[in-house]
């Protein structure tokens, strides 16, 4: 009677198994199908509405599926926003994009002082000269690193002091 018992318990857990698969793959609720599919991929980049009718719709979540794509990177230049119909809106924020801009502009210019002053004395015929000019080029960018980080850590030192004279 055992066996038969356990035989019963299981066939009514195939049973249950079944019929929760075909739910899924029968995509009644659509979010939740492709969850199961994907091992909760999906879950972060789509949303659930339902509507009148009370059918599920899926809709996509633009803003996710570009961080997820660019590693976060875009965080920093997009932005969105949500209208009146509960849409979401992307656009570009340019605070960040124009800061981005000068800072890449004062890197790649001070890249090409040192690299035309380096150039001028390769060519120049004194050895002291051209000495000058290999060694730029081996030095510079470990020199400018280091001036950049030391300039990381002040500015973060004067944000701590600002933030404990206003706490």
């Amino acid at each position: 009677m055992k066996n038969l018992s356990d035989l019963k318990k299981r066939k009514e857990l195939l049973k249950q198994n079944i019929a929760d698969i075909e739910e899924k793959l029968s995509f009644e609720n659509p979010k939740e199908s492709l969850s199961a599919i994907t091992n909760g991929l999906t879950d972060q980049f789509l949303t659930d509405k339902i509507d009148q009718e009370g059918n599920h719709q899926i809709s996509l979540k633009a803003g996710e599926i570009l961080s997820f794509v660019t590693g976060g990177v875009s965080d920093n230049f997009v932005k969105s926003e949500i209208n009146e119909l509960g849409e979401e809106k992307l656009g570009i924020n340019t605070q960040n994009l124009f800061v981005s801009v000068a800072e890449n502009a004062l890197k790649l210019g001070a890249a090409a002082v040192v690299t035309n002053y380096a150039k001028k004395n390769l060519n120049h015929t004194d050895w002291k000269k051209k000495a000058l000019g290999i060694a730029l080029i081996y030095l510079a960018p470990h020199a400018l690193k280091f001036v950049r980080e030391k300039l990381d850590d002040y500015q973060k030192q004067e944000t701590l002091k600002s933030l404990n004279k206003v706490i």
